[in-house]
């Protein structure tokens, strides 16, 4: 490129990065891109160079000191681009950000990347991870602390002003660096402790915090997309969510016998209809509370769009879980049923993974709960999809043909027996990407209520009628 089409400083970009002894291909790849797409086009890099500065002993934060004071003493641009050594980028990137930035109304603009956060740990040593955007706000948390929160709905393909950001892939002017250094000292990336909760703020944070503190804007610009090269434990947990499952094709009933609890219907039910159109919402009450107390049910899951079903004429009051999901089989007309309590949370798909992996040969199909370690290992269900041919002809418990669930069970090993008969059977499978998420304390998903606990109250008992059940039964 001849040399009076270079540009002057004011377009210049010094590309910097902090690198130990090894570096991702991808930040390689997208390195050499980068300087390509640079060389073939302006020459910002060709003039303003580049800083590579090694974390030592001394660690990340001295060494993005040491990069910002070489590039403010001795680089011809006035632009510095961050770019870890563990991103990619695409070759236009530093276009892209220049065209969004400005020295004076937007000088700081950064890339959409993502960190990772290890959220609980996976049984084997590792853990289970999630994508996390770097877009933050500053933000009152609760109890007087401040503190930095995740903007989860970022806009798409947006410019868009943010309180913070990492450094892995951003473009920040001279002047904030002076700016900062004038009011703080040369201490860009030194980290600072959270005044509220006295935890140390990261270095990139920190000089987020430092900049913002005098006034300087900064953007994320979302539609300027990264990778980021992080190690993850892969599991089964992490393959399932990602499976396309052929759509559902047959109507659900989902029998929900209800005891209390009115705050549960909305959120059941939005999540429900989110979910899938072919399942209809069986509300199943039964006498035991007052009729204020009915009345204020009944209201809630009606007004929310569930069909109310009652005990039947003729026949005793159904009171038990069992009861109340054999009264809703009797009285609906689907050719399945789902059994859950109003505590729960449908993920989208679940219908289509359960049913696709039903099929012609499965009759009674096991949802993931995302909590009991007996369901997510595939062994057991708390939540069923059943065949109602099957519930027909045979039985799904062991009481013969027409019987959905065992009635001498009050609340618990209702789903131990169908899933062990289905089991004895051949006709038991489970979809473990059917995520019916359970909401309970036992997962710290819900607090303990005076529901739950009368469920525990009659645990032990329904145990020994299961076991002596299983006496009878198993073969």
């Amino acid at each position: 490129m001849p040399a009076d089409e270079l540009p002057g400083r004011d377009q210049a970009v010094t590309v910097a990065y902090v690198h130990a002894n090894q570096a991702a291909y991808s930040w390689h790849h997208s390195m050499v891109e980068l300087i390509g797409h640079d060389l073939a086009n302006h020459g910002r890099i060709l003039v303003g160079g580049y800083i590579a500065m090694r974390a030592g002993t001394d660690g990340l934060t001295q060494a993005r000191n040491k990069a910002v004071r070489e590039f403010l003493d001795d680089s011809k641009a006035d632009w510095l681009m961050w770019i870890d050594t563990d991103m990619g980028v695409a070759p236009d990137t530093l276009e892209r950000l220049l065209e969004a930035a400005d020295p004076t109304d937007r000088p700081m603009v950064g890339a959409l990347c993502f960190t990772q956060h290890e959220e609980d740990p996976d049984g084997l040593g590792g853990w289970r991870c999630r994508a996390i955007p770097t877009v933050y706000d500053w933000l009152k948390l609760g109890d007087g602390q401040m503190g930095w929160a995740v903007r989860w709905n970022y806009p798409v393909n947006t410019l868009t002003r943010v309180a913070g950001t990492g450094a892995a892939c951003l473009l920040v002017h001279r002047g904030v660096f002076e700016r900062v250094a004038e009011r703080f000292g040369p201490v860009w990336y030194e980290r600072v402790p959270n005044t509220t909760t006295g935890q140390l703020v990261g270095e990139d944070l920190s000089f987020c915090l430092r900049a913002g503190a005098i006034g300087i804007p900064m953007y994320v610009h979302t539609g300027v997309r990264t990778s980021h090269l992080k190690p993850i434990w892969l599991g089964e947990a992490d393959y399932w969510p990602q499976v396309r499952a052929e759509p559902a094709t047959e109507e659900t009933a989902v029998l929900v016998p209800v005891l209390g609890r009115p705050e549960h219907a909305e959120p059941f039910m939005t999540s429900l209809r989110a979910s899938t159109g072919l399942a209809r919402a069986y509300a199943i009450l039964g006498p035991e509370e007052t009729a204020e107390q009915s009345q204020a049910v009944e209201a809630a899951w009606k007004q929310t769009g569930a069909i109310i079903l009652h005990s039947e004429e003729g026949r005793p009051a159904a009171v038990t879980f069992a009861e109340k999901v054999n009264a809703g089989y009797r009285q609906t007309p689907e050719p399945w049923l789902l059994l859950v309590g109003s505590d729960v949370r449908f993920h989208p798909g679940w219908l289509d993974h359960a049913q696709a992996v039903a099929g012609d040969r499965y009759h009674v199909v096991g949802t993931n709960d995302l909590g009991n370690p007996r369901v997510t290992s595939g062994e057991h269900a708390t939540h069923l999809l059943i065949r109602r041919s099957y519930v027909d002809e045979v039985g799904a418990s062991w009481d013969g043909p027409g019987v959905l669930a065992h009635e001498s069970y009050r609340h618990w090993f209702v789903d131990d027996e169908l899933v062990t008969a289905a089991k004895q059977r051949g006709v038991w499978a489970m979809a473990l990407g059917s995520m019916v998420e359970h909401l309970h304390p036992a997962w710290g998903k819900a607090p303990m209520d005076e529901v739950y606990t009368l469920g525990m109250q009659h645990a032990d008992i329904d145990r020994e009628r299961f076991e002596q059940r299983l006496t009878e039964h198993g073969r």
